[in-house]
């Protein structure tokens, strides 16, 4: 049988470079950073030539200008490299080590040529105004030499030492580096400095002046990745069908936090995005925004398990923008998950304002009864508590009626006090909190020793309805501003630790508005019927089908609507229970999607071999457009009442849509023998 499913193999793409693409890699090669040609040359040719335009956009210093400022620079640095580098190589100028650091560091404060002096071979010395916040020192230099006064220009490393710059007509026997340093040092002081280090000032000739100078190079070399962030890189292969070309360059930061807690006894991936900035519109005195919020979920082989698509429209007054300008913004939300390894990923949208954000992560959901496993640790600045007749809704990190607040970076303020969560799964059946303690330390990241102790009997502070832990306030008034880690443990009855975690905070300096402005969706108890159908989509496209079957059936009892129809008669078919497929679907067929439902009847009744009844609906989808398995599949129907002649142009309609197709070519070749012999 001719699967109907099936999604047919696309041609695989040449991912060999095409000339103008190879051009375009040489030419930026000492400002790409790894990720980004990483990602380059995954692409085909038509998405290279768009990452292209979006590579530029990032580097464009003033993108509301028509030009681009950073483009211009370094194209003029590529034609003066080409024109004055390239002369004793066969390769172009900017191609060359000179032109490769001219084109990462632009033009020297000072460049001194240094090609008819006897002493010395052909060199050059290089001086340049470093950039400190990228490691560099204030200024320093670079030398390049022509290694025996001939072929190409080179780097030249002071760990050498200074004689591998004299001249071999010179120096008839071989210098030590005291003389060869003397021999520069008449040339020019500087000149025989740098030889030593490329630190000004530091010319002496010890192992602390080769280091600087290495150090110096390294950070050089490093620069790109120091200097343009790559984050729109890293998730470009997923965003790249969903954002429009027009502003596919407009990226902008946020931060965000992703974690997976159980609620109501099923595993939530609670989430928040903080943007850097939101940009609104002003109409009939509102401000507005759009948005489209794309969330994915992949297994750990990048097979699609579950996606969705939202948008939301934000509108304020502008008392609400006064008050809230300075504030951050987030939007918060909750997913049902099963349990699994997955890849996440987000895309935010502003259609609004035509710039977007994205992210990515991984999570894992342990199976139910799979042993103890202590969550990760959500660190919160305070809670809420619910009215009692709101106990039973939640929404993101809300737990058992208590809202916590949280911001993505998890910065807190001076004397303010810190709260942790975290859950503890499978541990009242193995006895894991009795006689056990918890144990928190925070630890300062200059520092191996905790800075703060607390220790509390774990049957004291732990939930065994809902499993969580939940210790708070800490106060932090005690600690120094700075970077810190917070680790939490269970501790057995003989004080061994048996279950750990950590997580990262920052202690400002100063009071700073850090706690954000929340849009966030409101649930009632679980289950409602479209997290149920959630769920069975994830079980279903991991082809956990009786699990999927399951969650359909209740969600059904809840809600009877042709979506959750149309899916459970794709769950049945998986099944291979064909006419109990046919059975739900068949009355909302005029109701949902026809093409998707009227596929769907065809394959089962192929399945039960009434080709008559599975042609009937393959006509009338072949009536409105033409799909390959379509085709395929009305053939086979044909060809199974013994109507070849009837079958051949369905064949070779499909093959014309995509000729690589050997079964079908096979299949056209017995249909036309069949044509002849009935003849």
């Amino acid at each position: 049988m001719i699967l109907l499913f099936c999604v047919c193999s696309l041609l695989g793409q040449n991912n060999d470079l095409s000339r103008e693409h190879k051009d375009w890699l040489d030419t930026v090669g000492p400002i790409i950073t790894k990720t980004e040609k990483e990602i380059f040359l995954k692409l085909n040719p038509e998405e290279r030539t768009r990452f292209i335009q979006i590579f530029w956009k990032h580097r464009d210093p003033m993108p509301d200008t028509p030009e681009n400022e950073f483009y211009q620079e370094y194209m003029k640095r590529v034609q003066f490299a080409d024109a004055n580098f390239g002369r004793q190589s066969s390769r172009k100028g900017s191609q060359t080590e000179r032109g490769y650091y001219y084109l990462l560091l632009g033009p020297p404060i000072n460049r001194t040529v240094y090609d008819t002096v006897s002493q010395i071979i052909p060199l050059e010395l290089w001086y340049y105004k470093g950039e400190p916040r990228y490691g560099l020192p204030s200024f320093f230099y670079l030398i390049f030499y022509q290694p025996q006064g001939i072929g190409e220009y080179r780097l030249y490393y002071p760990g050498e030492g200074p004689d591998k710059l004299i001249s071999p007509q010179y120096a008839k026997s071989a210098l030590s580096r005291d003389q060869a340093y003397n021999i520069i040092k008449e040339i020019s002081a500087e000149l025989a400095g740098a030889s030593l280090s490329y630190l000004p000032g530091e010319g002496t000739r010890n192992m602390t002046s080769i280091s600087s100078s290495n150090m110096i190079i390294s950070n050089v070399q490093s620069l790109a990745e120091k200097k343009y962030p790559d984050e729109y890189a890293r998730t470009y292969l997923s965003y790249k069908d969903y954002v429009e070309t027009e502003y596919s360059h407009n990226f902008f930061e946020s931060s965000f936090l992703v974690r997976v807690f159980n609620n109501f006894n099923q595993s939530f991936i609670h989430w928040a995005i903080e943007p850097k900035t939101v940009n609104f519109a002003f109409y009939e005195n509102r401000y507005y925004a759009v948005f489209q919020i794309i969330l994915k979920l992949e297994d750990m082989l990048g097979n699609p398990v579950f996606e969705k698509v939202e948008d939301m429209t934000m509108r304020i007054t502008p008392e609400q923008y006064k008050t809230h300008e300075r504030q951050l913004f987030a939007i918060q939300d909750v997913l049902p998950i099963i349990s699994g390894n997955y890849k996440l990923f987000f895309l935010l949208q502003n259609k609004t304002a035509k710039d977007f954000t994205s992210f990515q992560t991984e999570i894992f959901i342990p199976e139910k009864n799979s042993g103890p496993y202590l969550s990760d640790l959500l660190l919160y600045h305070s809670q809420t508590e619910a009215a009692q007749s709101r106990r039973n809704a939640f929404k993101a990190f809300s737990f058992q009626g208590n809202q916590l607040t949280v911001n993505t970076e998890n910065n807190f303020i001076p004397q303010e006090n810190m709260g942790i969560y975290c859950q503890l799964y499978d541990s009242t059946s193995r006895g894991e909190t009795r006689g056990a303690d918890f144990l928190i330390e925070i630890f300062s990241v200059r520092s191996t020793s905790s800075v703060l102790n607390l220790k509390k009997p774990l049957e004291d502070i732990y939930d065994p309805k809902s499993g969580g832990i939940n210790i708070g306030p800490i106060s932090l008034s005690s600690l120094d501003p700075g970077y810190y880690r917070v680790e939490v443990s269970i501790l057995d009855d003989n004080g061994q630790k048996t279950l750990t975690q950590k997580e990262n905070f920052i202690l400002l300096s100063q009071p700073y508005p850090i706690l954000p402005w929340v849009f966030t969706k409101q649930y009632g108890s679980f289950p409602e019927s479209s997290q149920l159908k959630i769920l069975a989509t994830q079980c279903f496209m991991t082809q956990k089908y009786d699990r999927a079957h399951t969650y359909l059936e209740q969600a059904m009892k809840l809600k009877d609507d042709p979506e959750t129809r149309l899916l459970l008669a794709k769950v049945l078919y998986a099944l291979q229970r064909y006419q109990d497929s046919v059975n739900i679907i068949s009355p909302v067929f005029e109701s949902v999607d026809q093409r998707e439902s009227g596929k769907l009847l065809a394959a089962n009744y192929v399945a039960l071999k009434d080709w008559n009844t599975a042609l009937a609906y393959l006509e009338r989808l072949l009536a409105k457009s033409k799909e390959i398995n379509v085709l395929n599949l009305a053939a086979e129907c044909y060809i199974k009442l013994n109507q070849p002649e009837r079958a051949l142009p369905l064949l070779r309609e499909s093959l014309k849509l995509n000729p690589a197709q050997p079964s079908i070519k096979d299949l056209e070749e017995q249909t036309q023998k069949q044509i002849k012999n009935n003849k």
